[in-house]
């Protein structure tokens, strides 16, 4: 992969290849953007760029990239590059049970599948970013981290690191962090990225160069889902792709993931026949709700991978953590449902839906619902996502709206 065969964001890519031009990296660059648009995947290309064997000392802006062939590239595609690391948020769950398992490895006593499982985990190169409500990125990873970072590195050689989800830097580790952005060892970069800039602390950002990553346009996204699922239904890409609000990553994985795709029809489909529930089964709906919240939550991961491995872990450990997390997921998808009633109530003709796989069922239930509603759904569904940010009890968030949203068809007012 390369610069050229990332989706969208031409304007970051541009930003990012003309500093690599003009040998004018910053210490400290800040992505910023919602999840699972490409944040990461850029910084990954932006790495390999700055340390590609085969770059022209003389490329301009619109050439410079990396060849994906040589040393360097390949091993920091894989994780093995000396002078590249990435931190991101684990677990206190996660955490204790990697610790729990190499005190037990080292002690002898794993089983043949536990060790294997061990040696998975030990690498979190191989794993993917699993960040539950209770994650967050501790001074000893950041230590860790500005450790390598002031190794003597070979002249040609950049060194850079990547902080994903930086908001999550603990009070120390964020102190820990913002010395070495003001003392910063030579020939190196650190690359933050964050979908909530606004809580990353003043000093690191005004330290960084933000780049901005918006929603990628569907008719780049679709091109390139269509390339990667040739087997694929074109109407299911499409209807993906405009679900994802922009976001490649989370369309690539729907994609990848037919059990997680399952999960998401069998909720619209959940949401298209709450105008025949009575209010009394909102209670069972809550519930049928988080435990579609906790599937969603291990059906997110490749089966038989590190990662589905983790996220197992994760579930049995600290299962309310798991389903908080999934259910603000959840919610994104719920809040979509609503968005597009309300659009259809507006312009009933629209084609600019966010599931257009329902739009005839979303058109019938325009006319179910009058515009008061669908905007009182709205209001309910962010109240009920910030309370879940603020650590409100689970069930009883879940519930409260479930019977709101029963209530607001008419047979029910």
């Amino acid at each position: 992969m390369s610069f050229a065969d990332v989706v969208g964001h031409k304007t970051a890519k541009q930003v990012l290849r003309q500093a690599i031009a003009s040998n004018r990296l910053p210490t400290g660059y800040l992505f910023t953007g919602p999840p699972n648009v490409g944040k990461t995947t850029t910084a990954l290309e932006l790495i390999k760029a700055i340390n590609c064997e085969a770059q022209a000392a003389n490329a301009d802006s619109a050439t410079v990239d990396a060849c994906d062939k040589c040393e360097r590239c390949r091993r920091i595609a894989d994780g093995s590059f000396p002078y590249y690391r990435t931190v991101f948020p684990t677990s206190k769950a996660l955490r204790e049970e990697i610790d729990k398992q190499h005190k037990r490895q080292q002690e002898g006593q794993l089983s043949d599948q536990e060790e294997g499982a061990a040696e998975e985990q030990e690498d979190y190169q191989d794993l993917e970013l699993i960040e539950i409500e209770d994650a967050a990125i501790h001074i000893d990873s950041i230590s860790a981290m500005v450790k390598n970072a002031h190794l003597k590195a070979p002249p040609e050689v950049y060194k850079a690191y990547l902080v994903q989800s930086a908001e999550k830097m603990t009070p120390d580790a964020a102190n820990r962090f913002l010395k070495t952005l003001e003392e910063p060892p030579p020939q190196t970069t650190f690359i933050l990225t964050t979908s909530r800039p606004s809580e990353l602390p003043d000093t690191i950002v005004s330290r960084c160069q933000i780049v901005d990553f918006g929603p990628v346009p569907l008719k780049e996204m679709y091109p390139s889902l269509a390339r990667n699922f040739p087997e694929c239904d074109p109407a299911r890409i499409r209807a993906v792709a405009a679900a994802s609000a922009g976001r490649y990553g989370w369309a690539y994985r729907m994609l990848s993931l037919p059990t997680l795709l399952a999960d998401r029809e069998e909720l619209l489909d959940l949401l298209a026949e709450l105008p025949t529930r009575q209010l009394y089964e909102g209670m069972r709906l809550a519930e049928v709700v988080l435990d579609l919240a906790r599937r969603w939550f291990l059906d997110s991961y490749e089966p038989d991978t590190a990662s589905h491995k983790t996220a197992e872990v994760l579930i049995k450990r600290t299962p309310s953590y798991v389903q908080r997390t999934a259910m603000l997921q959840l919610m994104d998808q719920i809040f979509s449902w609503w968005r597009d009633l309300t659009l259809l109530k507006s312009v009933p003709t629209s084609n600019a839906v966010m599931n257009p796989d329902y739009l005839e069922r979303l058109r019938r239930l325009a006319e179910v619902y009058d515009m008061p509603a669908c905007l009182r759904a709205l209001r309910w569904i962010e109240e009920a996502h910030t309370h879940l940010r603020a650590n409100a009890n689970l069930h009883r968030t879940a519930e409260l709206l479930m019977l709101k949203l029963i209530s607001l068809s008419p047979a029910k007012s």
